[in-house]
């Protein structure tokens, strides 16, 4: 009777999950909805918002659980307008594929379980990510030319997140600046050309663990660089038109602590 009991709780689950799958569904934008905003509305927990070529000039909250997904790489452009936050992040949201511009802040997270891949993050007003309380997972994207720094934390812990594999280049404040009570991994990045620190540390209970990045050009380092770090020219294709994928003679190829090259590992 036992055995009874415990299969039909096992089936009873399974079930369970075989639903909330099966009610999990895909929108597609401007297909379906002539904005991403109006599609935000109509989405639940699991949903994946698919969104097609163009400017969508809006600001978004990413709902909890949702992924949001540009159809062609930075062919699908958020644009703030010159003014407040252009994409805020909800628990569980994702966010892939994306140019993000013209904001006070590009990206802000203060959630739990959070992605941010894959996305082209510029020309905002203030800081390119800004996250607190918790790190989301910050991976393979470009954050270029933003008016503050690239990223920004404060109170943020590393648990399966980090940031991976960024290139953090030419912003007019720090590459990465980080306050608070801060424990995070920072591994495979390029930090290159930033106006002032590659990576500031503004308070002594802020813990980082530096893998395998690359800073270059940047005004200085703040600290002692850890060995296993690098100070080499990237060698960007073309910096000026936003390739920054490397040349074929840069240093950088292979050398991450995955035999990966630094940086963003996007393929234009």
């Amino acid at each position: 009777m036992k055995y009874h009991n415990i299969k039909s709780t096992q089936l009873l689950l399974f079930f369970m999950l075989i639903t909330q799958a099966t009610f999990a569904s895909s929108i597609s934008v401007p297909d379906q909805y002539a904005s991403i905003g109006m599609a935000m509305q109509k989405v639940k927990k699991g949903d994946t918002i698919l969104v097609g070529n163009g400017v969508y000039n809006e600001h978004l909250y990413v709902a909890p659980g949702v992924t949001l997904i540009s159809r062609n790489l930075f062919k699908v452009s958020i644009d703030g307008g010159g003014r407040e936050t252009v994409v805020t992040l909800g628990n569980g949201a994702s966010i892939s594929g994306f140019e993000i511009r013209n904001g006070t802040i590009g990206v802000f997270s203060t959630s739990a379980d959070v992605s941010i891949l894959r996305c082209r993050i510029i020309n905002n007003f203030q800081t390119g990510i800004m996250c607190v309380g918790n790190l989301p997972q910050i991976e393979d994207n470009i954050i270029i030319y933003n008016a503050g720094s690239g990223i920004q934390g404060w109170d943020v812990r590393s648990t399966s997140a980090s940031i991976n594999h960024n290139t953090i280049a030419f912003n007019s404040n720090h590459g990465i600046s980080v306050g608070g009570n801060s424990t995070i991994i920072i591994e495979n990045n390029i930090i290159s050309n930033n106006t002032l620190l590659g990576l500031k540390v503004s308070d002594e209970s802020v813990r980082i663990t530096l893998i395998n990045n690359n800073f270059f050009m940047n005004s200085k380092f703040s600290g002692t660089l850890p060995s296993e770090n690098f100070t080499l020219p990237p060698m960007y294709i073309d910096a000026g038109k936003f390739n920054f994928m490397l040349d074929k003679n840069s240093q950088l190829i292979g050398k991450g602590t995955d035999n990966q090259d630094l940086g963003s590992r996007i393929v234009y």
